[in-house]
């Protein structure tokens, strides 16, 4: 709480002047990144070259080497190109921190003359960008002025869209393009017309804005048609000629409405992208209507189409209450400007990057440029906001309304046409949002002033720099820009990819399908099931009976023989369903196509042979046989007994090349052990007894050490060897002696030391099994010794894993594996930080069913299409002694106790928390 606007003492009247209380945010200046002069080269490309040197040398980093008289060549239709149009100064980190992740494909074109558009061939009425010459960024900070024959293909398009001397050029090439475009010159006007913006702003995204009226020359315009929200109101005028009579009247129920009740001060300015950075207005008292209504009018005769004439009140930054004075002289009031930048994130979410705050005197403006930016919440100290708590909340608001802002924005967006868009695949990726601190019925109250399309992002930038200069760490936003814009391109290069995928899976893998049609991919499925749903969901059906999988090796001559009586020609070939990981692997080798081998994935899908292998491999420190179980293989009642000779009590049984869990027991004895391995070898023989657990490989078991300990999920992501990205999620206690998977979460609660054990041990277990490229779940047990290793699967995670490691994190694993499997390393977030928690508990048919049909079921999918919860459906609803859970219902919060909180009371108004089945216990270990 603060203290209502206090008025101004008469010496701080006399220091401050007439425009005490302006806030200094309406000046909208040219953006301070240089534009270049006429020095006689034409386009520019002489003095953009100088500035980039410029830049180069002040960052201590090497200068460009010019290599145009060896031309680059050999670029194909998976090479990653990132351009960016124009003046290098504002993207400079972005250029560089992107050619670390991927170097060569961040390519810099400064000239018209260096690139050429031509008809698209995969988009017709669209153009394809080809660059000719550009400057390519390595590892390091190198970069290189090179030529390429023939010209590479742009696969993402931005540049400096702000007006200049390079935007008419810039604007041009990035018009209409096939690849994917961050942003164009009418999306950039869209974005800094204030008054679309804050139509936008305050009745999409509930945010505070100034109090508005605009008067707009046209009866067209790419406005959004959402209702004028309160204190914003638009008035469109066909002739700005004798209209005076109306504006007195506009003018007057807005000076005298209740938006503008808490302001005593209004400016009078004209705006349209050609007035940006002119700096004309004029100020007036709210009590001044006349001269209000005649600075419109005067205004207004000077108007073109489209452009407007703003009224809006002055918004004064909130003054806090005053501490003891230090010495008599007057506290001053200070405008300060906050300035934030958004990007668009993994899955299309808005993501707070970077925030820098200018502050000055009120009478003063605080521009973009005009002065050395701050932090936060150095900025919210020397305003007077002493409480580090009181910061912190303000700093957490701060990030919703700038992310809900370019959630709203690029809502309206999608709804422009392609036309107002400058383009098909035009979208905003890289929004900056200016806001204000305001007080509103004693509350501090954020306001949402403006948007922009790169003064914040300079701004920030700035303060980054500043930053390293006195030693602070180098912040992330370069990293977040540069990983939005080579993820936005890995896109568009998997869009029309022919994939052909081995197996279709049940009802778990459903979201495969729709996922193929969010990327673009043209999915060729071979399925032994002629009837599976998936047959009418995908480019081509390729009905074949593989159930059999020790006839892998002949399956695999099969299918290759129908994908070529077809004609087609996949880009990649791979499986997400366990059982046929092996056949997959087996068809890409004879396809000549990338996969891990076929005797790696042999070794990991074979669990008693996954760990006598690595109980071979002595070399590392630790080796892999650290990590690794006694276990023997059972095909007889002879096996078990000497496997008891071997394994100590108790011991886990269970199938040799099983999956979700099916056939797992603890058992005590070796008595115990014939017991349950007669019962599997009588009920589970062949794969039409259980599809899907494994059979079609035999029903072979194995017996294995018990290890304590808590239980963990590492899902990884390889490419040749290298890891580009790990997550670690926990698993409640199982239910004995089945070893049912009951309840999970996600981020780990571990330590990150904890973590780091577990993703190192899954990544040396995989790299000693062969197991080199493409995404891998890999299930372990931590205990005080450390990791042991469970199982290794050759595939993406299971269950509901892929959903809450993109809900949480951001990046799909299916998108990262069809990536490794076209040679190409998926670009991941090198920090991740999760957006929030997620707690989830698996329900049973045996347990859950009556509740689930009778309003449960309803209940969780109401809930769920209200955001409040998140349901993966796993298996066909069936119980028996072999049950696998059927559905997953997961709660999110800000931490791991308040998803837990909030899942546990969910399960007990539903009737899924029971004395037989206690959530509460199964939460308990999520601490």
């Amino acid at each position: 709480m603060v203290s209502v606007e206090q008025p101004l003492s008469p010496k701080e009247q006399e220091w401050a002047g007439p425009e005490a209380l302006c806030p200094g945010w309406l000046d909208e200046e040219v953006s301070d990144g240089e534009v270049p002069e006429d020095t006689g080269d034409p386009d520019s490309a002489t003095h953009g070259y100088e500035l980039l040197q410029s830049a180069l040398r002040q960052e201590g980093l090497p200068l460009t080497v010019d290599h145009t008289k060896e031309p680059r060549t050999g670029f194909g239709p998976l090479d990653m190109t990132v351009c960016i149009l124009g003046s290098p100064t504002a993207f400079l980190p972005v250029l560089l921190e992107g050619g670390s992740r991927c170097p060569g494909a961040m390519v810099l074109c400064l000239s018209p003359t260096w690139a050429s558009r031509v008809p698209s061939e995969t988009s017709p009425g669209a153009w394809s960008l080809l660059l000719s010459q550009g400057v390519s960024f390595e590892a390091g900070g190198h970069s290189t002025l090179e030529v390429f024959v023939p010209p590479r293909r742009a696969t993402y398009v931005t540049g400096t869209f702000s007006p200049g001397t390079e935007s008419s050029w810039v604007g041009e090439l990035a018009r209409d393009l096939d690849c994917p475009m961050g942003g164009s010159v009418p999306l950039a006007q869209w974005l800094e017309d204030p008054v679309a913006t804050r139509r936008v702003l305050a009745a999409r995204a509930g945010l505070l804005v100034p109090p508005t009226l605009a008067f707009v020359l046209g009866t067209e315009g790419a406005l959004p048609e959402d209702p004028a929200p309160p204190g914003v109101r638009l008035v469109r005028l066909e002739d700005p000629q004798g209209q005076e009579s109306l504006v007195r009247e506009e003018v007057g129920a807005f000076l005298g409405g209740t938006a503008m009740k808490p302001y005593s001060q209004v400016a009078v300015r004209p705006a349209g992208w050609r007035w940006r950075g002119t700096g004309t207005r004029s100020t007036h008292g709210k009590a001044e209507g006349a001269a209000v209504a005649a600075a419109v009018v005067a205004r207004l005769s000077g108007l073109q189409e489209e452009e407007s004439v703003l009224l809006e009140a002055l918004v004064p930054t909130t003054r806090l209450p005053a501490p003891p004075p230090r010495s008599a002289a007057p506290r001053l009031p200070v405008a300060l400007r906050i300035c934030t930048v958004v990007c668009r994130s993994w899955g299309d979410r808005p993501q707070l990057c970077q925030v820098a705050c200018g502050m000055g005197r009120a009478e003063a403006p605080v521009r973009h440029g005009a002065a050395l930016p701050l932090g936060l919440d150095s900025s919210l100290q020397q305003w007077g906001l002493a409480d580090p708590g009181h910061r912190q909340a303000l700093a957490e608001r701060l990030r919703g309304a700038a992310e809900d802002a370019m959630a709203a924005l690029l809502a309206a967006e999608a709804e422009l046409s392609p036309a107002q868009r400058g383009g098909t695949r035009a979208r905003t990726d890289i929004l900056g949002v200016d806001f204000l601190l305001s007080c509103v019925d004693d509350t501090l109250e954020l306001v949402a002033l403006s948007a922009n399309c790169q003064r914040c992002l300079e701004t920030c930038l700035l303060a980054e720099a500043m930053g390293r200069d006195v030693g602070e760490p180098a912040g992330d936003l370069p990293r977040l820009l540069a990983e939005a814009l080579l993820h936005r391109a890995q896109c568009h290069l998997v869009e029309g990819k022919d994939i052909l995928l081995i197996g279709a899976g049940g009802v778990s893998k459903s979201f495969v399908w729709e996922a193929a049609r969010e990327y673009g991919l043209r999915i060729h499925l071979v399925e032994s099931d002629p009837e599976h749903f998936a047959a009418g969901l995908v480019q081509t059906f390729l009905p074949y009976d593989s159930r059999e999988h020790q006839r892998d090796e002949e399956h695999a001559e099969r299918v290759v023989e129908l994908v070529r009586a077809r004609d087609l020609r996949p880009h990649a070939c791979l499986s997400y369903w366990d059982d046929c990981v092996v056949l997959a692997a087996l068809v890409c080798q004879r396809l000549g196509l990338r996969g891990s081998p076929p005797a790696a994935v042999r070794l990991a899908k074979q669990k008693s042979r996954t760990h006598q292998h690595l109980q071979c491999c002595r070399r590392g420190r630790p080796p892999p046989a650290a990590f690794a179980v006694p276990c023997r293989r059972l095909r007889s009642h002879g096996d078990v007994e000497r496997a008891a000779g071997v394994v100590p009590f108790p011991a886990v049984a269970k199938l040799e090349f099983g999956a979700g869990g099916v056939g797992v027991r603890l058992v005590e004895s070796a008595r115990q052990c014939h017991a349950h391995a007669a019962r599997l070898w009588r009920d589970l023989r062949a794969d039409t007894d259980y599809p899907g657990i494994g059979l079609g490989w035999g029903n072979a078991m194995l017996l294995m050490e018990y290890v304590p300990g808590t239980e963990h999920d590492v899902d990884l992501v390889l490419f040749e060897g290298r890891l580009l990205g790990a997550w670690v999620s926990d698993n409640g206690p199982t239910r004995l002696p089945a070893f049912l998977e009951t309840a999970a979460v996600l981020p780990s609660c571990l330590p990150a030391d904890r973590q780091a054990q577990l993703v190192r041990a899954a990544l040396q277990c995989c790299r000693a099994c062969g197991l080199l490229d493409g995404v891998f779940n890999v299930e372990l047990k931590l205990g005080p010794g450390g990791p042991r290793l469970l199982e290794i699967n050759p595939r993406m995670g299971g269950f509901y894993l892929r959903d809450w490691i993109r809900a949480v994190y951001g990046p799909d694993l299916l998108l990262a594996a069809v990536l490794v499997a076209l040679g190409l390393p998926p670009v991941l977030p090198a920090r991740p930080a999760p957006r929030a928690h997620l707690a989830g508990v698996m329900c049973l048919a045996s347990e859950h069913g009556p509740a689930l049909r009778h309003g449960g079921l309803a209940a969780l999918q109401g809930l769920q299409r209200r955001g409040l919860v998140r349901l993966n459906p796993l298996f066909e609803e069936a119980g028996g002694q072999y049950e696998e859970p059927c559905l997953s219902v997961a709660c999110a919060g800000g931490s791991p106790a308040e998803a837990c909180g909030r899942l546990l009371g969910l399960c007990q108004a539903l009737g899924i928390d029971s004395p037989r089945y206690p959530v509460d216990h199964f939460l308990s270990h999520f601490k």
